[in-house]
């Protein structure tokens, strides 16, 4: 009989240590029901935001979307029509600063300037765009304006046409030239890959605007070989210690 015993009970941890072990993991319920003495069940482990361990994770996020860590300390998606309209303006500023940071970079890694000189142009009168030297078309800052707003409010015109959240944030066909969508699993990671990197560049993004901020007129990349000539004085510390 004790042997018996204790081989149900050995069982029976041995059925719930994986899943409070992985209770912090979106994939799993909101609680893990537990049995007691007298048969009746209680909820000892709820689901935890897998950003910070232990943090409740909010009830309308389930891990569902793409890059959902459970991250949203001032509830901004409690209404679901907004939670939606979040997760799509998200993704298009994550596209836009994947773009930018590269735009940011290259240029003055070749020598080219860095992306604070590079609009000291549209305050001069009359000034004249350039693009890696070489004068722009219509470039006048009255005619790029102009140009930028027409291009950008017809794109986003066609885009709020789309009633379809997934297609509206996703519209494959001709944004999707490989063929990556046609693999469910596949689509799936790269969704996660692109969230993840879109929020490191808006990281970067903000980043630069600071660097610049503090050493104004230089650029990440000559901000960063001062830094690694000198790290001893050259550093966050020279803006923020008054001298």
């Amino acid at each position: 009989m004790a042997a018996n015993a204790l081989m149900s009970c050995g069982m029976a941890a041995a059925a719930v240590r994986p899943s409070v072990l992985s209770s912090s993991k979106s994939r799993f319920a909101a609680s893990i029901p537990m049995a007691t003495s007298g048969g009746a069940t209680t909820s000892r482990f709820t689901m935890s935001a897998e950003w910070m361990p232990g943090e409740p994770r909010p009830p309308y996020l389930d891990g569902s979307a793409p890059g959902d860590f459970g991250f949203d300390p001032l509830g901004l998606g409690e209404v679901p029509a907004n939670l939606e309209r979040y997760k799509e303006s998200e993704l298009i500023h994550c596209r836009w600063a994947m773009l930018a940071v590269p735009g940011i970079l290259v240029p003055e890694a070749l020598g080219l300037g860095n992306w604070v000189k590079a609009q000291e142009w549209a305050a001069l009168p009359g000034g004249q765009a350039t693009y890696l030297g070489n004068p722009v078309p219509w470039g006048t800052l009255p005619t790029i304006l102009a140009i930028e707003f027409l291009a950008i409010a017809f794109v986003e015109q066609q885009r709020s046409m789309e009633k379809d959240p997934e297609k509206k944030k996703y519209p494959g066909g001709a944004f999707d030239p490989l063929g990556y969508s046609k693999d469910p699993k596949k689509l799936q990671e790269l969704k996660v890959k692109e969230i993840k990197n879109g929020r490191l560049a808006l990281l970067a993004f903000v980043g630069f605007c600071i660097q610049q901020t503090a050493y104004p007129g230089t650029g990440p990349l000559e901000n960063l070989a001062t830094h690694l000539a000198d790290p001893w004085h050259n550093n966050i510390g020279d803006v923020l210690i008054p001298k």
